[in-house]
């Protein structure tokens, strides 16, 4: 079962872009709670860009200093252990903390760590934890990732790669100046950047604040919005 979900990873997103060997990450003690499927996935891809750059799977080793700056402050900071595992190329990070599993996002745009507020514990005692790890892996489809895409975010990937070019190793698309200096998420604002650098810069400048589904839905709708959704959703 294994081995067929990497050949259907393998299938569904093709060959790697300027893969890195992750033999040392495979032998980092501090990466030893991981689960095991994430190796399977280091061994056969590296550290590696997929859909042109649009996503990379990243050594967690590179980004514990950016991790912990984000984090630093955060009720839940010290309440596990935490490792970067997947980011976009705008610097979104996908989270895994070993004893929650994905709870947690790093949200460049919004200045953010997102909070799903749900608690993976009993699934990852329940033996589940490679599972979890690649739904996180997998994440968008390459159907989703063309210029002429829906989300804006996908529009604006193309645009800064038209712009710019393609991103080299831990390199990202990122406003400059900062968002908590008043850049924006625009083209005009974006600049190639070392990722591990200026996410620890940016979380230096001013906290991260923490965001939750609540929060996202009073930005989009409104207050009270959220007691709306929930109501319809019962029906």
């Amino acid at each position: 079962m294994a081995q067929s979900n990497i050949e259907s990873f393998a299938r569904t997103y093709g060959m790697p872009v300027a893969p890195i060997e992750a033999g040392r990450a495979c032998n980092d003690a501090s990466n030893s709670m991981l689960p095991p499927r994430l190796f399977e996935y280091w061994d056969r891809f590296g550290f590696s860009k997929f859909l042109h750059g649009y996503f990379q799977i990243l050594n967690p080793a590179d980004y514990r200093e950016a991790l912990a700056t984000w984090m630093s402050g955060k009720p839940f900071a010290e309440s596990d252990q935490y490792h970067a595992i997947r980011m976009d190329c705008f610097g979104n990070i996908r989270i895994w903390g070993i004893r929650t599993g994905h709870t947690y996002d790093i949200d460049v745009g919004f200045h953010s760590v997102f909070d799903y507020e749900r608690d993976n514990s009993g699934k990852i005692r329940d033996g589940r934890s490679d599972r979890m790890i690649e739904s996180l892996i997998f994440g968008i489809l390459p159907q989703d990732v063309i210029p002429t895409a829906e989300k804006s975010d996908i529009r604006l990937f193309f645009a800064a790669k038209d712009k710019l070019g393609d991103l080299g190793h831990n390199q990202i698309y990122a406003p400059v100046p900062a968002i908590p200096l008043g850049g924006q998420m625009r083209v005009e604002d974006l600049h190639i950047v070392d990722a591990p650098s200026y996410l620890t810069m940016v979380a230096e400048i001013a906290p991260p604040r923490v965001m939750t589904m609540k929060d996202l839905t009073h930005l989009a709708f409104g207050v009270g919005a959220d007691e709306t959704l929930a109501g319809l959703l019962k029906k």
